[in-house]
């Protein structure tokens, strides 16, 4: 599970949702866009999600939607027209974590139930496929060694996965007088886009989006300016 800033979200044990449509913060500074402001197919309960690079530039984000039984794609290149691509059905649904990136073009995936390992081929990366993992790569525990080494445990660190937590989004531009913008229940999975500060929450009412707007027009002026 990604880390993402402090500043801006709380873990609390509060059991309120966001309501309505995009909150934004009375400092400007942050965007809230909400399941039901996003297209339908992230509106879904979920239990982990990737963040992909694509080689042509675009960004796509994985969502495992265990419970349907499918991987949810969406084009997040451009935070302010997050697009649907499509899904992809499991032909065995079993719950799942996203765990090592492997090349440019595979993910290694472990499943929750201690079964074991495969790998998610994004050489299609509309139309994602789940493969057998080598034997080498059956792991209930593993780290990166630089860009394509592994470093695999026999035992897992942690028996258990966290809970689900609820988040506070909070806008603390003025210390003495914070702004809630809303709560998220039951996160399962965060995500940050580092390039535009985006963070994504994976939650019992799909996924809720938290924009940075200054920061992503300050990467889409350095990325114009580079090019």
């Amino acid at each position: 599970m990604h880390r993402f800033s402090r500043i801006f979200l709380a873990a609390v044990i509060a059991s309120a949702t966001i309501a309505g449509a995009e909150v934004a913060s009375k400092s400007g500074t942050i965007i809230v866009v909400q399941p039901q402001d996003l297209p339908q197919l992230a509106q879904s309960a979920g239990q982990s999600m990737l963040l992909h690079p694509l080689v042509n530039g675009l960004t796509y984000l994985y969502v495992e939607q265990q419970q349907l039984g499918r991987i949810a794609v969406l084009d997040v290149t451009d935070m302010a027209r997050i697009k649907a691509i499509g899904s992809v059905k499991l032909e065995t649904p079993v719950a799942f974590d996203f765990a090592e990136q492997l090349g440019d073009t595979a993910i290694l995936i472990r499943y929750r139930d201690g079964s074991g390992s495969a790998v998610m081929d994004l050489r299609q990366p509309k139309s994602p496929v789940l493969k057998p993992a080598s034997p080498l790569l059956q792991t209930i525990d593993s780290d990166k060694i630089g860009t394509s080494g592994l470093l695999i445990a026999s035992v897992p660190r942690s028996m258990g996965e966290s809970a689900a937590r609820d988040y506070r989004i909070v806008d603390s531009s003025a210390p003495a007088a914070p702004q809630l913008l809303g709560t998220v229940r039951g996160v399962q999975a965060e995500w940050t886009k580092e390039d535009t500060g985006t963070v994504f929450l994976l939650g019992l009412d799909g996924l809720t989006v938290v924009r940075r707007p200054a920061v992503e027009l300050q990467n889409r002026l350095e990325t114009s300016y580079t090019n």
